[in-house]
């Protein structure tokens, strides 16, 4: 990456929050720090994978990240934008008690459904590496079992 090469701010809620993951998915990308996705819920779709759907009332925890135009592109072929399994969107993200821009990865299916097995896995060392909030963690996960062995957050099963 040239030190010119303009960079875009990137929410990742689902296991683009594992930091091993982004390293080989996005190897020009620079951690910014917690974001708040205000009016979104967090979902399973039916697809098994996560999603954010409006949801005036709610809030969906993740990680901002900067990353490349070449990040986006391998970004945009993980996510399956070519396929219509992933749309990309601008959406305002609270980060740092600002308001910023990111390009959020939006599943068109809103229907809620059970994780793939071997999702679960990415998603837990997702939640593992950025520690978000053990009750937020609960509310989005109850229902399934995440185990992420880390103090306050043993196993999740509708626990809030």
């Amino acid at each position: 990456m040239g030190s010119g090469e303009p960079m875009k701010l990137y929410f990742a809620y689902g296991s683009n929050l594992w930091r091993e993951q982004m390293r080989e998915r996005c190897p020009d990308y620079r951690e910014v720090g917690h974001g708040l996705l205000k009016g979104y819920r967090w979902i399973i779709t039916t697809r098994g994978y996560a999603n954010v759907v409006t949801s005036p009332d709610d809030v969906v925890h993740g990680t901002v990240y900067w990353i490349s135009a070449a990040d986006e592109e391998r970004l945009d072929l993980y996510e399956g934008v070519q396929n219509g399994a992933y749309r990309k969107e601008m959406l305002e993200v609270e980060v740092g008690g600002r308001s910023c821009s990111c390009l959020v990865y939006v599943d068109p299916v809103e229907e809620e459904g059970e994780p793939r097995e071997e999702y679960v896995e990415r998603l837990r060392r997702g939640f593992v590496d950025t520690r978000l909030p053990a009750p937020y963690l609960a509310s989005i996960c109850g229902r399934f079992t995440i185990i992420l062995g880390y103090r306050d957050t043993v196993a999740i099963k509708g626990v809030v």
